[in-house]
């Protein structure tokens, strides 16, 4: 049986990017659904939310799967 790939946590390192005119730091990337959970740091904001992994900015994407040559 093939082995689940888990979450990866970049909750420690400081990715903090602009996404739809809002700052937002990436909490988690998970591999298996291709989705990143951000956090808003605007004022008024609460909580996580997640985004399609394909919404983020290249560079963004780039930091979290990087091309295997």
């Amino acid at each position: 049986m093939a082995k689940k790939k888990k979450s990866i946590d970049y909750s420690s390192q400081e990715i903090i990017f602009e996404l739809e005119k809002r700052q937002e730091k990436l909490m988690r990337f998970n591999p298996n659904l291709q989705e990143v959970e951000l956090k808003c740091l605007d004022e008024g904001a609460k909580g996580t939310h997640t985004v399609a992994f394909a919404h983020l900015p290249k560079e963004i994407k780039q930091l979290i799967k990087p091309l295997k040559k």
